[in-house]
């Protein structure tokens, strides 16, 4: 599937504002499911973005804008072209416990705790249900702990925030893709199961494109193998992959500062677009414009805007 993805993002002042700075992941991977032909970032101020591969491999933008200015208009748009998850999970012949034996450090990594995939004591209920049997196969688990998440959780708005930890959806039954999530890797992580956050986009078709957020579990014979707790599916090729970290803290697609005193507002829309072909290599240049409006998502005073993906997660 050879999909166009349009991320804008508006940031306005009710004062000006100087030394903004701000880095993004915005730019989506290649990897084993999908390739990125193309990428192109569009700024109405006057920056130098530099690039570079963080610590997980995802590509981020930096840059500052050290002009005046009460309005920055952010545009990301790629090309990418996704395929069919390569592997079936349920064709792993991996048993609990999991051996760990041959997994490196960046394998490892994704087994800690801490905010917001912390350990709490209101996990134990989902613990002791989901608990595996000594034997027991890997790959029909992690479906049942997806579908277990997706049926007893409801999705809305309103019922945690940008910095919410698992204590929020297990207390009130109800969050965002987030909050699935970041519920999957702790259930996954408390029983030595390696788990990474996913940041991402995906594309429904007929219906709003949205960014969205899954998990991958690290399976021995297999590799990293994506399941999306939010619909109780693994992910497929309707699912764009931009950055992956041990929660969403490490993967913001905006996170920056500026000094100023006065209000800020940002705003956000993204569309998702399937093609017949790939593009010629101006495309960009005719890309055509968004058919949705911007849609106001958060609202800050004088600090950083720190958490956009998860604000526009809640709004939707």
């Amino acid at each position: 599937m050879i999909l166009e993805v349009q991320h804008e993002t508006s940031l306005e002042y009710t004062t000006p504002v100087s030394e903004w700075i701000t880095e993004l992941r915005m730019e989506p991977v290649s990897c084993q499911t999908q390739s990125c032909h193309s990428f192109h970032l569009l700024v109405s101020q006057p920056a130098s973005p530099f690039r570079y591969l963080d610590g997980f491999g995802n590509r981020v933008h930096h840059f500052n804008i050290l002009a005046t200015h009460q309005k920055v208009r952010i545009l990301a748009a790629s090309i990418v072209e996704t395929n069919p998850q390569g592997v079936d999970v349920m064709s792993s012949q991996a048993t609990f416990p999991i051996d760990l034996e041959n997994a490196g450090l960046e394998v490892l990594d994704f087994l800690g705790f801490r905010d917001p995939v912390s350990k709490t004591p209101l996990l134990e209920p989902l613990r002791e249900a989901l608990a595996p049997r000594p034997g027991q196969r890997l790959g029909p688990w992690l479906y049942t702990v997806g579908e277990f998440i997706r049926s007893n959780f409801e999705y809305a708005r309103s019922y945690t925030n940008s910095s919410s930890p698992i204590d929020d959806i297990l207390t009130h039954g109800k969050g965002v893709c987030q909050d699935f999530a970041h519920l999957m890797l702790a259930l996954l992580r408390s029983f030595d199961v390696p788990a990474r956050y996913v940041s991402g986009y995906i594309h429904r078709p007929n219906q709003e494109s949205q960014s969205h957020a899954w998990c991958e579990a690290w399976v021995p014979d297999l590799g990293w193998v994506g399941f999306d707790p939010t619909n109780g599916c693994p992910a497929n090729e309707t699912f764009v992959m931009v950055a992956t970290g041990r929660d969403f803290t490490d993967v913001p697609p905006n996170k920056g500062i500026f000094r100023g005193q006065g209000q800020e507002t940002i705003s956000v829309r993204v569309a998702t677009r399937q093609l017949d072909r790939l593009p010629s290599l101006s495309w960009f240049e005719r890309l055509p414009p968004l058919d949705i409006p911007l849609e106001k998502i958060s609202t800050f005073r004088n600090k950083a805007a720190f958490d956009e993906q998860v604000e526009q997660q809640q709004q939707q």
